[in-house]
């Protein structure tokens, strides 16, 4: 045996996962190390690409103004490149504990532990998130000297302390240096695939919290540039993180290229389109050529462009010749791309020091709003004065398309599936886009009447339409088995999971689906979801799982790990029903002004009394499960009508077996009949 062989399959063998029988292959060290050094070059690109952009932007050349602390030259260059090492190692540490989770099946024998190249990939994950978090820690004292326009000899503990604790930059940092080093220390000591998928889990959360903080979270349309930053954030590490897995991977396996290639499909629109949006939301048409933020911004956008040329080429040319055992052209394509995302990176981390171009607020309300005070509701103001709800909008429409695609599916493979399946999923779709996006996304932030008329139709009416459209099924029935574990596999691993087996207990999803009645309005999450962006999208997010997992016991086909009998579900709802009505009537007899001080504060001339408003709410939580009632009592008479009728036929068949095999006692009516004679003879 050859010394190459030997030292492949010794290597192989250190390995959780690993086999002697799939050894690394010849002259692999020696392509490693090639790889590397082009990681390593892409990295430097990238940090080429901030500092010309922070030099010829402008951010590090202020002018001192009289009356005003001039900011010091070397915190803004120290500002902007630790930006660049936090979004380098963000994307760095999402992509590999993503490719470790779902790029590569589990071990041969052992499907719930990790593969060789999926373990390699968590160790790799491993080091870039407790590095990210390094570095994370190491941006607050920076960010603290930026924000307060203080030089690094001016930097005091008790001063960082309270930027740290006390500002929401600060604290957004530092949850994320937290979730970090939670991802750390979950990837560092997991050996399966559900430790990989946790440990990628955090890591994506971790990317999340200073988007809600940035130059986005401060400008007059914070809302919708918010949520496009938060899609552009995450959709960046799937594409570039992703890409560096497959690059740095000893063998690039099909079935981790073909993965690759399905989300960079996805992620790419999405960063463009959310990109998109975060740029005109923060930057006038006027100012395009004219502000440094401008002109940087645009040559972020030609950069992801070319970017995405070569992401095409990688689909139509490399990943086949990947799959038929060619890594080179890839290789070498892959270089190529990676430096492209290094200089994006670095374009995004100087936008970070840069100020977009000030614009004058139309009045004070939109600082806090993300748009300009509504006024009087009328029909027209409700119909027409749209501001979209950039996440709910994009997710509405990837999950109608996914759908969509799975009936196409079907129907070309010659199966059917209900037309009013499909119907009712749009539907629900359309009017969670309609609640959140038309006139009632503004007028429900000013009007606790119209905020209410969002959460009925959020915790009661889309969700039945959602979970009456059986996606569950069709995803079993439209995606195909993958032996190597695939989307089909990870749906079933769900539905059977603890997880699943626990919130779907009746009592617990009854609770779940209550604490968005009493908790979010008698304690102060409801005032908090008002002023915090965030705590807006937590509250819409709450309202329509809670709502969606409650039907999905009550009526929904899809299949679920705990089956519950159809009396049980119609009291069940009796007891929401009940529950319901209390809190309407509560909130109509209320004296004590929920959320005062944020309905004080906005302050709208044409309302003249608050707590009336608030009484209105009450009446329509009050009175809006009529229609919800009617539907849950018609659908529930009709599946259980349904459920007798397979019975009997079931029964009849057993009937005819026995007749046919000559047993009578096998026909379940002939053994009913003899346990009623048996009843009446011992009576007698």
């Amino acid at each position: 045996m050859s010394t190459s062989t030997e030292t492949s399959e010794n290597t192989a063998a250190t390995i959780p996962g690993g086999s002697a029988r799939t050894p690394l292959g010849p002259n692999e060290p020696g392509r490693s190390g090639w790889r590397a050094l082009a990681a390593f070059a892409a990295a430097i690109a990238g940090a080429l690409a901030a500092v010309l952009a922070l030099e010829l932007g402008g951010a590090v050349a202020i002018e001192a103004l009289p009356g005003l602390s001039t900011p010091d030259t070397a915190v803004t260059w120290a500002s902007g490149l630790l930006k660049y090492a936090y979004d380098l190692l963000m994307a760095v540490a999402c992509g590999c504990l993503i490719a470790a989770a779902f790029f590569l099946p589990g071990r041969e024998g052992d499907r719930s532990r990790l593969a060789a190249q999926s373990w390699r990939w968590l160790r790799v994950g491993a080091l870039a998130t407790g590095l990210w978090a390094l570095v994370a820690l190491a941006r607050v004292p920076v960010d603290y000297a930026d924000t307060f326009t203080l030089s690094f000899p001016d930097i005091t503990l008790p001063g960082t302390w309270s930027y740290l604790t006390q500002s929401e930059q600060g604290q957004s940092v530092a949850l994320a240096a937290l979730l970090a080093a939670a991802a750390t220390a979950v990837a560092a000591r997991s050996f399966t695939v559900v430790g990989a998928a946790c440990a990628a889990v955090l890591a994506i959360a971790a990317a999340v919290p200073p988007v809600f903080s940035g130059h986005s979270a401060a400008n007059g349309n914070h809302q919708i540039a918010v949520d496009a930053l938060l899609i552009h954030v995450v959709a960046a590490a799937f594409w570039a993180g992703g890409l560096f897995a497959l690059f740095i991977a000893r063998r690039s396996p099909a079935v981790a290229a073909r993965r690759y290639s399905a989300t960079a499909t996805l992620a790419y629109p999405a960063i463009a389109a959310s990109g998109l949006i975060v740029f005109v939301a923060n930057v006038a048409i006027t100012d395009l050529w004219e502000s440094a933020y401008g002109r940087i911004a645009l040559a972020k956008l030609a950069v992801l462009a070319v970017g995405g040329v070569l992401g095409w080429a990688h689909r139509r040319r490399t990943l086949p010749a990947v799959e038929a055992g060619d890594r080179r052209a890839f290789i070498r394509l892959a270089a190529v791309e990676l430096a492209l995302m290094g200089i994006a990176f670095g374009l995004a981390s100087s936008l970070s020091v840069t100020p977009p171009p000030s614009t004058e607020l139309p009045d004070p309300n939109a600082a806090i709003l993300g748009f300009a005070t509504p006024g009087p509701m009328t029909f027209s103001s409700v119909a027409l004065d749209w501001y979209p709800a950039v996440l709910v909008c994009a997710a509405g429409l990837t999950l109608v398309g996914f759908y969509l695609a799975g009936v196409r599916r079907l129907k070309q493979r010659g199966d059917s599936w209900p037309w009013y399946r499909t119907a009712l999923w749009i539907a629900g779709w359309a009017v969670i886009v309609l609640v959140t996006s038309t006139g009632l996304g503004k007028y429900g932030m000013v009007l606790f009447s119209v905020h209410m008329i969002q959460h009925m139709v959020l915790n009661m009416l889309a969700p039945i339409l959602l979970v009456l459209g059986a996606p569950i099924t069709l995803a079993l029935r439209a995606l195909r088995p993958d032996r190597a574990g695939g989307p089909r596999e990870w749906i079933l691993a769900f539905i059977h999971s603890r997880f699943s087996r626990f919130v779907s207990r009746p009592l617990i999803a009854l609770v779940i689906y209550l604490t968005s009645l009493y908790v979010m309005y008698f304690t102060g999450i409801f005032e908090w979801a008002m002023r915090e962006h965030f705590g807006h999208l937590f509250i819409t997010a709450h309202f329509l799982a809670a709502g969606c997992l409650f039907f999905w016991i009550i009526i929904g086909p899809d299949p679920k790990p705990r089956p519950l009998s159809y009396p049980a579900k119609v009291l069940l709802y009796f007891v929401t029903i009940v529950f319901h009505a209390i809190f309407g009537l509560t909130l109509m007899m209320g004296t004590d002004l929920i959320a005062a001080d944020w309905y004080t504060q906005l302050d709208l001339p044409w309302v003249s009394d608050l707590l009336a408003d608030q009484r209105a709410g009450g009446g329509i939580a009050w009175a809006f499960g009529e229609i919800p009632s009617l539907i849950i009592i018609g659908v529930l008479i009709a599946q259980w009508s349904r459920s007798e009728e397979r019975e009997g036929r079931r029964l009849d068949r057993m009937a005819d077996r026995a007749s046919a095999s000559g047993h009578p006692e096998d026909d379940p009516h002939e053994a009913y009949n003899a346990y009623l004679a048996g009843l009446d003879q011992e009576r007698r």
